[in-house]
């Protein structure tokens, strides 16, 4: 009787909303869940319930299925909205529910967010699961994808219905083992398509077997680490494929399957999956080809996914991307349009958004074709404007703006075709005052500048293997960027961008030496700055092995003043040990003294912005010229410098026994939770658990680096020209009011 009262109340609020003209998206299901969280064993299903679930994606494939079946008659009931997690999914059943839990469709189709897999179908019926892709999204929410990956086959270990998986997803295809009795597996692939790539252009996930941990070899790559794939050890990845799309033809939007071309309404290679995904589902099912085609050819999804509108006579595309691999994929979309265009990216840091924003450096700026300007806008409208500067893109040409609407009416000062892109919850703000700015200006005068001024750059990091020579190169520093396959998991490959940025901005050359396991080995000595970032348990475990071949290189190398930048993962590395939630211990360098643990308290996890006072005080040995007369000895030069320091924390292993901090907490945890003291510091060493990256937003702290590696090299004090740091500063001032009061 509990249910029934449940359901007759939801009813009646659904009903008052109705008249109300809200929606309620999952409010109804939020309340009936608190009332009673094992709601969903009551329901009476007697039709077939599929759910769709990916890092992107999900929406538009969930939707296109749902769209399909309703093509061939079927009454489908459906999450359309996109409320995916068990609260949106339980307002949608209560929604089309009778009051004894009877649901009347041919169809239940679910979008379901990757985390609440397991709760929802726990006590609910699931005849098909469709799994697209895992990227890195919302670290601070989902957690690292790998621990994602293993709660969703914790669950599929005892699930026997259809599973579809995306076969050129190292970390879908993996699921096909999770229950070896389950035969109803199904794996699709697209064929190789124009813009496929021999070397991962973007950041990625998945480069190791998950069975033997032996690196993955690729073909080729469609996007990301999306792509033709096998296990040179253990053949993971080769699969007998269901459905195959080949003849991708994104110009002319169509593609094939089983001998058919089907024609869709978008140019972009995951839209291809996303159908092929659909496909493969409406197959299982018995739907005609005909009937495929024709849902196929109309469906348009129109709500900023690739929707595609004209404001004010300006042809204006519009897309959600809230993490990487999203924004990657829409700048190809951007950079296969050789027509002048310029671009809108607004960027938030709300709860649904997640509040780090490391991300962004993740996202490729390099080479945008024919992008002749470019407005950024939202709460961390400063952010994107930073990392897009840094790029390579001429300062002159970014416009921030943290209110939207006036970054609305900046874009439209010309009427060349613009892009849009906005992360999560910028995206139906964004698409609002699009169309308001188009309703209000659709009949009046407004100035249009004509423009061509059009941006061709070419920009090439100065990045080589280690294995080349490295001869002495006067009027340059030298970089040594250790695992950047493995330790690249917060956008900490920012830091190496950054210093490139405001080295060669005064006139030096950036070398950049990378290594990772199998390169040639490195001499520590070499090199006047050795950087590591952050990476996941798991890529820790298998590169500590490798590095500790360099203990004693790298022990001389600190002994000698090179100076270490140290962030996360790598900054456990350098101490004595890292003792995991299991109770499996890492060993460290033993560089330093200090150890951690892995605190198994998620509560108790690190994570938010953070704010810390650093006083850094350097030596910094000036040598006496061979050629000098003077008998004296060599000056020792004292760098100092007191700044606040701004990033982002997201650490389960809480630091213990150092002997100096990086700095104060002002805001954030620190070193552990609730500590007053962040990272470590030793003259030449900063080792710390701030991402964002950590010199995006902290140009002194960047400086006083770089400053201090050509004073060592040079033997001189060195004074570094000023550069133009308004976003950086603007971006501080906004950054520190809003942690700090």
């Amino acid at each position: 009787m509990k249910n029934f009262f449940i359901i007759f109340a939801m009813k009646i609020l659904n009903l008052i909303l109705k008249i109300c003209h809200k929606n309620g998206g999952n409010f109804l299901g939020k309340i009936a869940y608190n009332w009673n969280p094992e709601i969903f064993k009551y329901f009476k299903v007697n039709c077939p319930v599929i759910a769709v679930s990916a890092t992107n994606g999900k929406t538009m494939t969930n939707n296109c299925i749902g769209y399909t079946l309703k093509t061939a008659g079927n009454k489908v009931v459906s999450n359309v909205e996109g409320n995916n997690m068990e609260t949106g999914i339980l307002s949608t059943i209560l929604k089309n529910c009778t009051l004894t839990g009877k649901i009347k469709a041919d169809y239940l189709v679910f979008e379901v967010d990757e985390s609440y897999i397991p709760v929802v179908f726990k006590n609910f019926r699931l005849d098909t699961l469709v799994i697209l892709n895992f990227f890195r999204d919302q670290l601070d929410r989902n957690g690292e994808v790998e621990s994602l990956i293993l709660r969703i086959n914790e669950f599929l270990k005892t699930y026997n219905g259809n599973l579809i998986l995306n076969n050129d997803d190292p970390n879908v295809a993996r699921l096909g083992q999770a229950n070896p009795s389950n035969k109803n597996i199904y794996y699709f692939s697209v064929d190789k398509y124009k813009f496929a790539t021999e070397k991962i252009k973007e950041a990625g996930e998945g480069k190791f077997c998950p069975f033997c941990k032996t690196r993955l070899e690729y073909e080729y790559y469609q996007y990301s680490h999306v792509g033709k794939f096998k296990c040179p050890n253990c053949n993971f990845g080769d699969n007998e494929i269901y459905k195959l799309a080949t003849n991708v033809d994104l110009k002319n939007r169509c593609f094939d399957i089983d001998e058919n071309t089907y024609k869709i309404n978008g140019n972009s290679i995951y839209l291809i999956y996303n159908y092929t995904a659909v496909y493969s589902v409406c197959s299982l099912y018995g739907i005609s080809n005909n009937v495929i085609k024709k849902a196929f050819s109309t469906f348009a999804l129109n709500n900023g996914r690739l929707e595609e509108i004209t404001i004010h006579g300006v042809p204006t595309i519009i897309n959600l991307a809230k993490n990487p691999t999203g924004s990657n994929v829409s700048l190809r979309i951007l950079n296969e349009d050789d027509s002048e265009k310029e671009l809108l990216f607004v960027l938030n840091d709300n709860i649904a958004d997640g509040f780090d924003v490391s991300w962004i450096w993740d996202i490729n700026f390099n080479n945008l074709n024919n992008v002749s300007r470019i407005i950024t806008s939202g709460t961390r409208a400063y952010d994107i404007a930073i990392r897009i500067k840094t790029s390579g893109f001429p300062a002159e040409k970014i416009e921030p703006y943290l209110n939207l609407e006036d970054a609305v009416k900046a874009l439209y000062k010309t009427n060349v075709k613009k892009y849009v892109i906005a992360n999560y919850t910028s995206l139906q703000p964004t698409r609002h005052k699009l169309k308001k700015f188009d309703e209000m200006n659709n009949n009046s005068n407004i100035t249009i500048v004509e423009t061509n001024d059009i941006i061709e750059k070419e920009t090439t990091d100065t990045i080589r293997q280690n294995n080349e020579t490295n001869s002495d190169c006067p009027n340059c520093l030298k970089i040594l960027y250790l695992y950047p396959d493995m330790l690249e998991l917060y956008g900490d490959y920012g830091n190496i961008q950054v210093l490139k940025y405001r080295i060669e901005s005064r006139g030096y050359k950036a070398i950049i030496d990378r290594y990772s396991i199998g390169d040639t080995a490195p001499n520590f000595n070499d090199y006047d700055i050795v950087f590591a970032g952050g990476g996941a348990d798991n890529e820790q475990s298998i590169l500590a092995e490798d590095l500790v071949k360099y203990k004693d290189n790298i022990k001389e190398a600190v002994e000698n003043g090179v100076f270490f930048l140290l962030i996360c993962g790598a900054y456990q590395l350098f101490g004595k040990y890292y003792k995991g939630v299991e109770g499996n211990i890492i060993p460290g360098l033993e560089v330093f003294d200090y150890y951690t643990v892995a605190n198994p308290d998620r509560k108790k996890r690190c994570i938010g912005n953070i704010v810390i006072d650093a006083t850094l005080d350097a030596n910094i040995n000036i040598k006496k010229s061979s050629n000098s007369n003077d008998d004296s000895s060599d000056n020792i030069e004292n760098l100092n410098l007191k700044t606040k320091v701004i990033g982002f924390e997201n650490h389960g292993g809480q630091t213990f026994d150092i002997s100096n901090s990086f700095g104060n907490i002002l805001f954030g945890n620190g070193n552990k939770f609730g500590d007053s003291e962040e990272g470590f510091f030793e003259n030449n060493v900063i080792a710390t658990y701030l991402h964002g990256p950590l010199l995006s937003k902290n140009p002194e702290l960047c400086d006083y680096i770089i400053r201090y590696c050509l004073d060592r090299k040079y033997n001189e004090n060195v004074e570094l020209e000023p550069l133009n740091d308004e976003f950086e500063n603007l971006c501080r001032e906004q950054l520190l009011n809003r942690f700090l009061n």
